[in-house]
């Protein structure tokens, strides 16, 4: 009897995966090669694939009730003919100010990102690039005291150890002083306990967790993650980068200090960050907040100007992925990027290939050593055909490079969340800075040769000549390139 009913009850889930199959092919309008591959999973996998296919393998794009519970389909960001051409003289002035030439291809990155993206133009800042722990943490946890009207603050990481407790000291003591606190962190990648959630609310911190686990649907969302680094301060100052809160952020870990890249705005790229963080609140709890008091009036700084590029599974574009490619595509001289995990989609792949073969200097800056070893592996798998290709790749060896940075011709640059890969690009929640000006893209420049001096070339000859177990390993994990 009980054969009988484990049999009845296999026959059905292998009935759904056939439906789920044919729904690829004919529903979901996916690339060839992923709906052929999900198809094998389904068909040939009985019930594990299910499983598998429910936790990885879902296009949350393709999910319009979704899309509707995010504030992006709700914004008025449409910009005048007129507004546009006075931005974009002034930033045509700013770049021949600086010797730049890349006039015309600047131009359309900024309206590829707004046309993707509603990411609008931001102009005259205070940008500070932040690459040591210390001076990081510390200009952080100095504003967050500081702060006098409302802190919004959205991590993928908050951990419960020494800086996270120095932070949640620092929010409760703030919201006691009727500062208002909100905080949003993921609920898969953080590890703060109720007792460290309760002293929060306790003080009158809002916080959520992002895509918690709700019966019955309790995979559903785990493949999809806000990996966004954020932090508003009055509206006025604003975070974002490859840094979370945790000790191996400041401190280092087995792997030595962690090398990584925070940009600090202060004026009105400010309010693009603020923009992301209450589209992700209104996310979380469907309530639309009074815009006045989160958007002051931003105070003038500098020539220079900046987009705030925010894209997740939610939105119909992969924006940040657009941007990014197209950036190194139009590159003229060089493109330096320094990322952690490196498994490109094809069509950065090809951007990168193309980009070197045509004579532009593009280099790759990997960490040697990683804290995700299959990572590690699939991200080997990429360099041989690379460095065939003219690009150049450098293993740093000074601890674990984290930076997600990238620099092209003295004027274009992107500092943010997203790593080089099919996660960031196509699963998780990301934001990125796009930033046009001289002097931020060449302290990026300089932050990037110096990182060299602690990094060594890959010989394309003597890394043809690693074992054959070393290779196997690659090609096994390249394969779960898009669920890393």
């Amino acid at each position: 009897m009980l054969t009988d009913i484990l049999y009845y009850i296999f026959v059905a889930l292998y009935i759904y995966s056939v439906y789920l199959a044919f729904r690829l092919v004919f529903g979901e309008n996916r690339e060839a090669i992923r709906t052929l591959g999900w198809m094998i999973v389904l068909l040939f996998i009985p019930v594990l694939g299910l499983v598998i296919y429910t936790v990885f393998g879902q296009a949350m794009r393709q999910n319009k009730r979704i899309l509707k519970l995010s504030i992006r389909s709700e914004k008025n960001l449409n910009v005048s003919p007129e507004e546009r051409a006075l931005v974009e003289e002034s930033i045509s002035n700013d770049m021949q100010s600086t010797g730049v030439t890349n006039t015309k291809n600047v131009m359309n990155l900024i309206r590829l990102l707004y046309g993707s993206g509603k990411s609008l133009v931001y102009q005259s800042n205070d940008i500070r690039i932040l690459s040591e722990p210390k001076s990081t943490f510390d200009s952080l946890f100095r504003d967050l005291e500081a702060a006098k009207d409302h802190i919004h603050i959205e991590f993928y990481i908050i951990s419960n150890d020494s800086t996270g407790n120095r932070l949640r000291e620092i929010l409760v003591r703030k919201a006691k002083e009727g500062v208002r606190v909100r905080v949003i962190y993921d609920y898969w990648g953080s590890t703060i306990d109720k007792k460290y959630r309760k002293s929060l609310k306790d003080a009158g911190v809002r916080v959520h967790s992002f895509f918690p686990p709700k019966f019955p649907f309790i995979l559903r969302h785990v493949n999809y993650r806000n990996h966004r680094k954020i932090v508003v301060i009055d509206g006025k100052v604003g975070y974002t980068g490859g840094v979370n809160i945790a000790d191996r952020y400041l401190l280092g870990n087995n792997f030595g200090l962690w090398r990584d890249t925070m940009a600090r705005f202060e004026g009105s790229a400010v309010h693009g960050l603020q923009e992301t963080f209450l589209g992700d609140w209104y996310f979380i709890d469907h309530m639309k907040h009074q815009k006045v008091r989160y958007f002051p009036e931003p105070e003038v700084f500098g020539s220079n100007f900046v987009q705030i590029a925010d894209c997740g599974p939610d939105t119909q574009y992969k924006t940040i992925l657009q941007g990014v490619s197209f950036l190194i595509t139009t590159a003229q001289k060089y493109v330096y990027i320094q990322t952690p995990y490196f498994m490109p989609p094809v069509e950065l792949e090809n951007a990168l290939k193309t980009t070197a073969l045509r004579g532009v200097d593009v280099r790759i800056l990997l960490p040697e050593v990683s804290d995700a070893s299959m990572a590690q592996s699939c991200s080997a798998s990429y360099i041989e055909t690379m460095l065939e290709a003219g690009v150049k790749i450098y293993w740093y060896k000074g601890g674990f490079l984290h930076s997600k940075a990238i620099v092209a011709d003295d004027y274009i640059s992107t500092v943010g969340t997203s790593n080089m890969d099919f996660r960031s690009y196509e699963q998780n929640f990301e934001v990125n800075a796009f930033i046009y000006d001289h002097k931020t893209a060449t302290h990026l420049r300089d932050n990037f040769v110096k990182d060299l001096g602690s990094s060594e070339r890959i010989d394309l000859e003597s890394w043809r000549k690693r074992s054959s177990i070393d290779k196997m390993k690659e090609s096994f994990s390249r394969l779960f390139s898009p669920a890393m």
